[in-house]
């Protein structure tokens, strides 16, 4: 079913109503966020224009797209008994994002990043701090995390925990879809266990380098995977579910700032999945939606509303190159 037409509107109609739970753990952080002419050379003072300050992080922003959208979500994480921690808090329970799973640590910084971003390119420079808190170990999953889930997402930022998760889903048949950005120690092995996997280029560039896209693709898809996507920013993506990979450009769209517009991706791609959307029309909608997002500053900002995506995949020839999916 197309995502444009109204069968799907009704569908989404039904989401709306809280008929959907999205299950998530992984990273929170909050983004400070400023635009600048040019980046820098050393030594130098440089006088930023815009800034802006707003919770951040893969799955948790992800959780707050489908929260905008009508999707019930409840986040798992660990932040600091600092202001930073309270803030980021405040940002998701504001999105009526469930937190009862976030624990909440003594330390004396929670996540946090800087971001800069070059007016007119909108790509940015991120400085970011870890947490000064421990890990989140599997026997700190509330044993009724899943619940009644849906689906479950994941950045592979806490392994143990993520493992636990991911088997317990697959036991449940619950789709687990992994946010896999950087390959980190225990990402291959959290790939066995995922349903659908979309990666960043950093990711998919360490992983065998020797080889095509095509081969990494198909290498990660035998691991376990039903869907194996690549985001690859301005250049769109490409993705394999059967056997030959299928490419789509970006969106048309004069970005801002790209910051986060792989957490709305993944946000977006859930949406289409619980509407029950095939592979491609998921990965159309999360395209212009992830396009849409990077004409604002900040990664949460710019999430555009469910009719938004909608009448731009309406217009003709919305993507750079191709208004389909094509090889």
């Amino acid at each position: 079913m197309d995502p444009t037409n109204a069968g799907s509107a009704d569908r989404s109609r039904q989401r709306r109503r809280g008929s959907a739970i999205v299950a998530g753990l992984g990273q929170c952080s909050l983004d400070y966020l400023c635009t600048i002419d040019q980046y820098p050379p050393v030594d130098t003072k440089c006088e930023f224009n815009d800034f802006l300050v707003q919770g951040g992080g893969p799955v948790a922003t992800a959780l707050v797209v489908l929260a905008r959208w009508g999707i019930s979500a409840r986040f798992a994480g660990v932040v600091c008994r600092d202001r930073f921690g309270g803030v980021i808090l405040e940002g998701l329970e504001d999105e009526q994002v469930d937190t009862s799973a976030v624990r909440i640590e003594r330390g004396e910084r929670s996540q946090f990043a800087f971001i800069c971003v070059e007016k007119g390119t909108g790509k940015r420079t991120i400085f970011w701090g870890r947490p000064e808190t421990s890990s989140f170990p599997a026997a700190d999953v509330p044993e009724d995390f899943l619940g009644d889930a849906e689906a479950l997402h994941l950045d592979g930022l806490f392994v143990e925990a993520s493992l636990h998760l991911a088997r317990k889903a697959k036991e449940r048949n619950i789709p687990v879809i992994l946010d896999a950005g950087s390959l980190r120690p225990g990402m291959l092995e959290l790939v066995r266990h995922t349903d659908h996997l979309i990666a960043a280029e950093n990711f998919i560039g360490r992983f065998r380098p020797e080889a095509s896209l095509t081969t990494r693709l198909s290498e990660l898809r035998k691991m376990g995977p039903q869907v194996v996507t690549v985001t690859l920013g301005e250049r769109g993506s490409v993705s394999l579910w059967e056997d030959v990979p299928c490419r789509l450009p970006a969106l048309r769209v004069e970005a801002r700032d790209t910051t986060g517009a792989g957490d709305v991706f993944h946000g977006a791609y859930i949406y289409g999945l619980l509407q029950g959307w095939s592979v491609p029309e998921r990965i159309r909608w999360a395209t212009v939606a992830a396009g849409l997002s990077c004409r604002s500053l900040g990664g949460r900002a710019g999430i555009p509303a469910l009719e938004e995506v909608r009448e731009r995949l309406l217009e003709p020839g919305p993507f750079r190159n191709s208004n389909k999916i094509a090889d």
